[in-house]
């Protein structure tokens, strides 16, 4: 099936929220003061911020869908798209483990990494589930080749994940795989992305972005936003009519992350918001360029802002710098300088990947030939 090449808005601004609201969410969790922390409001505001994540994976599977579905015939063959994805995802991949390393030496963590620093490192987090899921279904699209096939398998692994979690987080992995794999599957490593379930609103996103080019296509895209919301708000009643059946159908787990009603009822709500996102794309108009361009460039800010916040083996980060020790109004404060820094350093790369494409590719291999090399080779 052939598709418009129309650039839906309203994906780049629900990756806008998503990164807005994460990094506000990480510097509070990097830098509020302990006494903060035990109030009640905090747990309120973690409970919104619990709604974060899954839109952001959520965002980045739709993304994926609708590019993928709507230049169906150039994803289907191993040619130049391909191979840029495979190198994207790759790169996402590796750049997830970089930002757990526990020294920037090979040889040292071969030579002198603790059990804890190795298995700290093997850690999955956000980005190690992004690039894997979606590594996963762009071979599932190349290897199928058929686009509805392959949005059944979508659905289907997304139903599996969903129903699974529950028994995956409460089988010991550890002991039975090597650690690197069992990080994918359970937080026995506290990983806190692994594939259970987290890889689940990726696949739903790939889905929901299926479903929506199709009825846009056909004219009904305002007609499935509603029903979107109609029926999110039936799948949220009848998870919380499961959660009273004083039935227990899955062993002892983390109710709030792994239990299927509530991830039924998180993933309803993130459909949701994209409605809401979709019918305020139409009847507001955005007077700055900044939220679409953050939105496309969510990645980059994730990694960006991960990098000044917590730190890495080449930086020492705010929270190291400032300590858990600031009020809510400072936190707001080095919160609102950051996200302007953000703003700043997206835009100018954003520019130059768009004026200057081949100087932006070589910056980027440059430095990334720089490391890996420094990495390898660097003894102590």
């Amino acid at each position: 099936m052939v598709h418009s090449k129309q650039r839906y808005l309203f994906i780049d601004l629900l990756r806008f929220i998503a990164v807005f609201f994460m990094i506000q969410g990480h510097v509070f969790d990097a830098l509020l003061d302990h006494t903060v922390r035990v109030h009640s409001l905090y747990y309120i505001h973690d409970f919104f911020h619990g709604f974060i994540a899954p839109i952001f994976l959520f965002a980045s599977g739709t993304a994926f869908g609708v590019s993928t579905f709507k230049k169906w015939e150039e994803h289907i063959v191993a040619g130049k798209r391909f191979w840029k994805r495979i190198g994207k995802f790759v790169g996402l991949l590796m750049i997830g483990y970089a930002l757990h390393l526990p020294y920037f030496s090979l040889h040292k963590i071969i030579v002198d990494g603790t059990p804890q620093e190795i298995n700290s490192w093997l850690q999955v987090d956000a980005l190690h589930c992004i690039a894997v899921s979606l590594l996963f279904l762009q071979m599932v699209v190349i290897l199928v080749k058929n686009e509805k096939r392959v949005v059944q398998i979508t659905a289907a692994l997304t139903v599996f994940i969903i129903l699974l979690s529950p028994v995956m987080w409460s089988t010991r992995l550890t002991g039975i795989l090597p650690v690197w794999a069992a990080s994918y599957l359970n937080a026995d490593n506290s990983s806190w992305f692994p594939l259970f379930p987290w890889s689940a609103y990726i696949f739903a996103g790939v889905v929901f972005g299926w479903v929506f080019i199709n009825a846009k296509e056909h004219h009904h895209a305002v007609a499935l936003m509603q029903k979107n919301i109609s029926i999110s708000l039936a799948v949220i009643a009848a998870a919380l009519f499961i959660l009273f059946i004083p039935v227990n159908l899955y062993p002892p787990h983390d109710f709030w992350k792994t239990n299927p009603a509530m991830i039924s009822i998180r993933l309803s709500v993130v459909c949701i918001v994209t409605s809401g996102i979709f019918f305020a794309e139409h009847s507001v108009k955005i007077p700055s360029r900044i939220p679409l361009i953050m939105g496309r460039e969510s990645l980059f800010i994730y990694i960006v802002h991960l990098i000044i916040v917590y730190g890495s083996v080449l930086n020492i980060g705010l929270n190291t710098l400032i300590g858990p020790h600031l009020s809510v109004m400072n936190a707001l404060f080095v919160f609102g300088g950051l996200f302007i820094v953000m703003i700043g350093v997206t835009y100018v790369w954003y520019e130059l990947k768009l004026k200057h494409g081949t100087a932006a590719f070589w910056i980027r291999a440059g430095i990334s030939v720089v490391l890996l090399s420094e990495f390898i080779f660097r003894p102590w």
